[in-house]
């Protein structure tokens, strides 16, 4: 069987203006839910030139819920690209000899380390990051942006030193990195330390302008940072954004509000970001159409 003709935009091999979209996490109530916002954002960005999902596309990676998601993205998902990240939730649980879940110690359901077979057969993405970690490590540059895409289950300290050579060197006027796990959380018992030493310190030196992430089920956009503190206006600093498109939702309580400039809950939301030149234009919008945030950063 074959479906109708699809058309996809590729990159141009020269810096120009362009269009994309981030998401958080979609995983819960994706035909009942998240079909909504994911038709909001082809509404708000319809010249987009990718998706961004920030992981946990599905609650877990079976079937019946791969297929909900596809079904929630319908035509949008056939006339782009879409750039996914790996979530916890993407990893498939670990399974005994006789075809039953493995338990730990506390009774729950124990998660392996590496992405089911689905996930490289339903993506085509770059394969040049860490080895063994295809097509959930990799980087791409589009049009004067390089955009990084980490794997923040597994292996931090080999993608950190994968990172370092491919941030310190790049032709691009653009860096932005996308990953699962916060290093700025929304939620204070979500704080997570270790991914941020592993890559915090790479972010700063190398003067990272956006970062985009998900997994907390809330809405928090940081201040500009640099060493964990906001930066004077006028200079540069990173900017960390936590983001949710699904249905479950989680308490906003970051451990230090000062850090954030913009917080929000119990909203599905997706975020347009338009780079032309030296200019970043960002909004995040809920699923009526209404406006949660927006921001611009200017190159100098």
């Amino acid at each position: 069987g074959w479906t109708e003709w699809n058309q996809v935009l590729t990159a141009q091999t020269v810096p120009a203006p362009f269009t994309f979209v981030y998401f958080g996490d979609p995983q819960d109530g994706l035909k009942e839910h998240v079909t909504r916002i994911f038709r909001t954002a082809d509404l708000l960005a319809p010249d987009a030139a990718f998706w961004l999902i920030a992981g946990d596309l599905t609650s877990e990676p079976e079937d019946a819920q791969i297929r909900d998601f596809f079904t929630a993205g319908g035509a949008a998902f056939r006339n782009r690209l879409v750039v996914p990240v790996a979530g916890n939730h993407d990893i498939a649980f670990l399974y005994d000899e006789a075809g039953n879940i493995v338990l730990n110690k506390k009774g729950k359901k124990q998660r392996g380390k590496e992405l089911p077979p689905p996930w490289r057969a339903q993506f085509t993405l770059p394969e040049n990051g860490v080895a063994g970690l295809e097509e959930s490590n990799y980087h791409l540059d589009y049009q004067g942006v390089r955009l990084i895409v980490l794997n923040s289950n597994v292996r931090l300290a080999d993608q950190a030193a994968w990172l370092e050579p491919r941030l310190a060197t790049h032709p691009n006027r653009w860096t932005i990195v996308c990953f699962h796990h916060p290093l700025y959380s929304a939620g204070r018992d979500r704080d997570d330390r270790t991914t941020r030493d592993a890559f915090l310190p790479l972010f700063d030196e190398f003067r990272v302008d956006l970062v985009l992430t998900g997994h907390d089920h809330a809405y928090a956009r940081s201040r500009p940072l640099r060493g964990s503190v906001a930066v004077p206006a006028g200079e540069h600093g990173t900017v960390y954004v936590v983001s949710s498109c699904g249905s479950k939702f989680y308490p906003v309580t970051p451990s230090n509000p000062d850090l954030m400039a913009k917080t929000a809950g119990d909203l599905q939301l997706c975020q347009k970001i338009s780079i032309d030149g030296d200019r970043l234009r960002y909004v995040s919008v809920a699923a009526d159409g209404s406006v949660n945030d927006a921001f611009e950063l200017q190159k100098k």
